[in-house]
């Protein structure tokens, strides 16, 4: 079975002032530039080939625009028209031409505010490179994509290194690198319990009565 995987990072996007025609347009992958924290006890490094999406791109492929993912909250979609994907130098860029829903007005709010700075891609990977660098980190060079999923705006600009994706190894990992990012995240220790609150001198009755009265409030 193909893994789809997503990618996040903080690039620059423009949206539409609120008098022009509603338009959102950003980078969802940069070339060349290493991926935010995945999530590996930072010794996974990910970059993107320039001709990554050379293959897929020519397929014309059937592209969705989502807000976080969510395909709920659609956006745009490539067969439509509603949604362009171009690769420049820098990387893919998408331009979206929203619809006129409270999802996406709200989205456009939050955008132009700055609430939401992130952008994001689902895919499949083709095929892929790793290198076992000195420092003892890893670097996965992805070379080419099977498949392009879509294109998201997202309210956070990486995973936490917490959750459940950020920590499904990629199935095309070397076996080698496999086992080693398993033995860490094995032995890797469980966060400490918060500290306890800090006793409260008590000895001053007037001090015990001010706190008691805050905390009924």
């Amino acid at each position: 079975m193909k893994q789809i995987e997503r990618r996040h990072a903080t690039t620059e996007f423009r949206v539409s002032a609120a008098n022009e025609p509603a338009s959102i347009s950003g980078y969802a992958a940069v070339f060349d530039s290493h991926s935010e924290d995945l999530g590996y006890f930072c010794e996974l490094r990910e970059e993107i080939d320039p001709h990554a999406f050379d293959s897929v791109m020519a397929s014309n492929p059937d592209v969705r625009a989502f807000f976080n993912h969510d395909p709920n909250m659609v956006l745009g979609r490539t067969t439509a028209g509603t949604l362009r994907l171009s690769v420049d130098a820098r990387g893919l860029q998408y331009e979206i031409d929203p619809p006129d829903t409270q999802v996406a007005r709200d989205l456009m709010v939050s955008m132009r505010r700055r609430d939401i700075t992130g952008s994001s891609f689902g895919f499949v990977c083709k095929r892929d490179q790793w290198t076992d660098n000195p420092d003892g980190s890893v670097t996965r060079r992805i070379l080419e994509f099977d498949q392009l999923l879509d294109v998201s705006p997202v309210t956070f600009p990486a995973y936490p290194a917490s959750s459940s994706e950020a920590n499904s190894l990629p199935a095309s990992m070397p076996a080698e690198f496999r086992s080693r990012f398993e033995k860490r995240r094995a032995a890797d220790p469980k966060p400490a319990e918060p500290p306890a609150p800090a006793a409260i001198d008590d000895g001053d009755e007037n001090r015990k009565l001010s706190i008691r009265l805050a905390l009924e409030l």
